[in-house]
């Protein structure tokens, strides 16, 4: 799969939607479960196998508590 780049910076959003479970003391089954989708597709974005669409990445945000921004590691230039 291809690194995303966002602002000339790639990002790994597994790398982001581990991190952000793992904030929230949650397994990867919980969030399989909350999100109604199989435990080994959760592992395929973590692992950057696969990418969620955007309706996907916006129940991630959710769960986690996060905006889409920094669930896909963009930082606000000023």
């Amino acid at each position: 799969m291809k690194q995303m780049v966002l602002n000339g910076e790639s990002v790994q959003l597994g790398d982001n939607l581990r991190n952000y479970r793992m904030k929230q003391n949650l397994s990867e089954r919980e969030v399989s479960k909350m999100l109604h989708v199989d435990i080994t597709t959760i592992s395929k974005y973590e692992h950057n196998v696969r990418t969620p669409d955007i309706y996907m990445m916006i129940r991630f945000a959710d769960v986690y508590k996060v905006t889409l921004d920094r669930l896909v590691g963009r930082k606000r230039k000023r």
